[in-house]
């Protein structure tokens, strides 16, 4: 049970963490010691019903299963856990003694090495910037400019081709990481939300929690506003409509925020926190009526603007799980996800049923070698250009940032 160990090495970094979690997660661990296999998935299988989708908590449920008998279950886990981790050699693991002569078995291996070959960015840029440790990115038709936004220096940086990167904005008060980026319809306005959180280089702890949406003239580079929250929040991601709305995913808070173009203020959209763990991209659908948004953790949710009614998407495909999306972004009735919560990495392409609330197929557009850390891209014209690697693995338990290399690569899907 080799998942036992690293997770109890990284129990502390589950999202919304309770006591109840931890306590669930060490008896479990004593009835696996104890040989109470039955006790010990009964406690996976509690705490991955409170928190799903945690890897090494769904290795250890299938390997349950296939200590209590139930091996139908235990492959079906199994499969699943692959499609969020797929590196783990679990073709030793003794808990696995029951079904691993089994021919499905080998059909999930046989699936793991698919999930974990190599497929080709294609066509990409690089940029001297991954110092700042960029996080997202829009662009300027008008200007024929890229806008990167720096989670370490709270900066955003502008990069049109064939110059350097030039400072575009220095972190202003209550500005902090720039986690999302996005210039209006009409490029008079270039908006950004960003977060406090202990990457940024100039990092109060007093501060955690906040986070900012801040509202620049795209032209001149004035800030024009700033709307800040305090504790309890992390802006991950923002979107604007043609009517000049603004909606921010909190990831926190796990509420959908917005700015009216009419009222002018930051407000609670659609309260999402009962339902959701961790909310991330979002994008519009062609007749921006609705929303898609990621949930890092579990899946898509489709919001209808008018009625603010969520629902989450069905799954009406093989071998598709909805986790670790960063980034999204609607294409022609596709979603184009930005995947940096799987192992490896992947950019996937998801086709929508008409009515848009099922997905029924998927295309693995990238996967694993050069993609590092995929977050966020902006379409230019019928092209996604995306940041490739983010380099949030680059920080050592110290908080020293140590990328490897200097090139922030910008990948494009044409």
């Amino acid at each position: 049970m080799r998942k036992i160990i690293y997770l109890l090495l990284t129990i502390s970094t589950f999202i919304g963490t309770t006591q109840s979690l931890r306590e669930l997660y060490q008896e479990g661990v004593k009835a696996y010691e104890e040989k109470n296999y039955e006790l010990f998935r009964e406690k996976m299988f509690t705490i991955d019903t409170m928190r799903p989708n945690y890897p090494a908590v769904v290795y250890n449920l299938a390997g349950g299963y296939a200590l209590t008998g139930n091996q139908k279950m235990s492959l079906n886990v199994l499969k699943k856990y692959i499609l969020m981790d797929a590196t783990q050699d679990f073709t030793e693991d003794k808990d696995f003694a029951s079904i691993i002569d089994l021919p499905a078995f080998a059909q999930i291996r046989e699936k793991q090495i698919q999930l974990t070959k190599t497929l080709n960015l294609g066509k990409s840029i690089e940029v001297p910037l991954l110092y700042a440790h960029p996080e997202s990115i829009t662009y300027s038709d008008k200007q024929k400019a890229f806008f990167i936004g720096g989670v370490r220096d709270g900066s955003i940086w502008k990069i049109e081709e064939g110059k350097e990167p030039q400072l575009w904005a220095d972190s202003p008060k209550n500005s902090w990481s720039v986690m999302g980026l996005e210039t209006s319809k009409d490029e008079k306005i270039l908006w950004a939300c960003t977060s406090a959180m202990n990457f940024y280089e100039d990092f109060d702890q007093n501060e955690e929690g906040f986070a900012s949406v801040l509202k620049y003239d795209l032209k001149s580079g004035e800030l024009l506003e700033t709307y800040a929250l305090p504790g309890g929040h992390n802006f991950g991601d923002l979107i604007s409509d043609d009517a000049g709305n603004v909606y921010i995913s909190d990831g926190t808070a796990n509420k959908l925020y917005w700015i009216s173009n009419k009222q002018g203020k930051l407000e609670i959209f659609v309260d999402l926190s009962k339902t959701a763990f961790n909310l991330q991209g979002l994008t519009l659908n062609k007749t921006q009526n609705a929303i898609y948004i990621s949930d890092y953790i579990d899946g898509i949710c489709l919001i209808d603007l008018e009625s603010k009614k969520a629902e989450k998407l069905e799954i009406a495909a093989d071998d598709v799980l909805i986790k670790g999306i960063d980034g999204l972004y609607f294409d022609n009735g596709t979603l184009i996800g930005l995947h940096n919560g799987t192992n490896p990495n992947r950019v996937v392409r998801y086709e929508l049923s008409k009515n848009g609330k099922e997905i029924i197929a998927k295309e693995v557009l990238g996967q694993g070698g050069q993609l590092g850390e995929p977050t966020q891209g902006t379409w230019v014209g019928s092209r996604l250009f995306y940041i490739v690697n983010s380099p949030w693995g680059a920080y050592d338990r110290d908080g020293n940032f140590n990328p490897d290399g200097n090139n922030l690569i910008i990948g494009i899907i044409e």
